[in-house]
């Protein structure tokens, strides 16, 4: 099964309301509105493609300390993760 098959069978899942995730309806709609309104923003527009170079940065990692994006890379690749934390 590809990559896309699983997103599509998980988005499903998740949508129809069932377990293991028993998310409302209410919530589904509320996240198709939302998705709506970033596509009709123009924000697709905007947004890196592959093959495109991200900005270099600067920011707090977990422990509080400044990370250098463009300081890491002079090492080798970067890849960066980005992890909401706890809901």
């Amino acid at each position: 099964m590809s990559l896309q098959e699983k997103l599509d069978v998980f988005k499903a899942q998740f949508e129809s309301g069932g377990p293991p995730y028993n998310v409302p309806r209410e919530a589904v709609a509320i996240m198709h509105r939302a998705t709506d309104e970033l596509r009709s923003s123009g924000i697709m527009d905007r947004v890196l493609r592959v093959g495109d170079r991200a900005p270099d940065f600067v920011l707090p990692d977990y422990e509080g300390k400044l990370f250098d994006s463009q300081a890491a890379r002079r090492t080798g690749p970067l890849v960066v993760s980005f992890y909401r934390g706890v809901w």
